[in-house]
């Protein structure tokens, strides 16, 4: 084996390591780039909790599609008032009549003493009361579904 095929051996060698340190370099600012993204932005959680949202299941009087969704963040107010985060135009619900609020337990749906009521899951609430992912909640004639998007 004459001297010119070890040093192309070496080289070859020492190219291959770069390339091995190189793709190691890469798969931990991938790592790192994954967990910075399922940190919270302002007001939406994000990571084993999930993305919440508000997605419509009977619109009732209101404008909106039935499937349409809702991007949550905390907290979010609903009721018939225009300036509410998600405006309801029902005939039963109050102006401001429900707020939705993430808290160290989770989020939580909060009716602010509306006339006719909230509903989570078929029961009227009051006060404050946790939320699980694939709640529906009813205001009037408006449902729609809590959900957390992974």
């Amino acid at each position: 084996m004459s001297f010119a095929v070890v040093v192309l051996i070496a080289r070859l060698a020492l190219v291959a390591a770069i390339y091995v340190f190189l793709a190691l370099v890469v798969r931990a600012l991938y790592r790192d780039l994954q967990a910075a993204g399922q940190q919270s932005g302002p007001g939406i959680r994000v990571g084993a909790r999930g993305v919440p949202q508000l997605r419509v299941l009977a619109a009732g009087n209101t404008p909106y599609a039935v499937g349409q969704a809702f991007r949550l963040h905390s907290p979010t107010m609903l009721g018939r008032d225009p300036r509410c985060d998600i405006p309801v135009e029902d005939d039963f619900v109050s102006g401001k009549h429900l707020r939705l609020l993430q808290g160290s337990r989770g989020w939580q749906a909060q009716d602010l003493n509306s006339t006719n009521g909230t509903r989570v899951d078929g029961v009227r609430i009051k006060g404050s009361v946790a939320l699980q992912s694939g709640a529906v909640l009813e205001l009037g004639r408006f449902r729609a579904c809590f959900v957390l998007e992974q």
